[in-house]
């Protein structure tokens, strides 16, 4: 089931063991509503949860963050580093996005142009460019990543991007 909800997966995804790090296993008892709750949770649909263990995960992450606000001094250096994996796997995570994106639409627009489709090549590119340009930018990391995309667009597809010029 792919996610296509207004939340960031980025913000909720809280992988079960980083590269080749190790995970533990916990099991403990729940209230029947809370159990039911991370079921809701995690079928819904409304977030970028596929399974419970999704939801726990990221229960775990953030109930320990706020434990951590509460005394800082208990758990703040593993807390620390797990945030650096944390961030470390989610640039992985943009940069796979990006490199998948980039392979299927050259793919796409050397199949066109092969075939003498010029228009549909061009169509294709503006609307990549129009969903590019309204990416939002109001964090370094949007404004980064909307460069990314545009950087393949103008260096790529240049002559089909919707525009007088690139760069004047």
């Amino acid at each position: 089931m792919s996610y296509n909800g207004r939340y960031d997966p980025a913000d909720f995804v809280v992988p079960p063991a980083l590269g080749k790090g190790e995970s533990q296993k916990i099991q403990c008892f729940v209230q029947n509503e809370h159990k039911r709750a991370l079921n809701v949770i995690a079928r819904s649909g409304v977030f970028p949860f596929e399974m419970e263990a999704d939801v726990i995960r990221w229960c775990i992450l953030f109930g320990l963050t706020r434990l951590s606000t509460l005394e800082p001094t208990l758990i703040n250096s593993m807390l620390r580093r797990a945030n650096m994996m944390l961030d470390e796997l989610r640039e992985e995570t943009y940069l796979a996005k990006h490199r998948e994106w980039m392979e299927k639409l050259t793919s796409q627009i050397r199949g066109y142009v092969g075939r003498g489709e010029a228009d549909r090549a061009q169509s294709k590119v503006a609307y990549h460019w129009a969903q590019v340009q309204a990416m939002p930018q109001e964090t370094d990391e949007e404004a980064y990543w909307k460069g990314q995309y545009l950087k393949v667009l103008e260096d790529n597809f240049k002559e089909y991007i919707p525009y007088k010029a690139v760069g004047e």
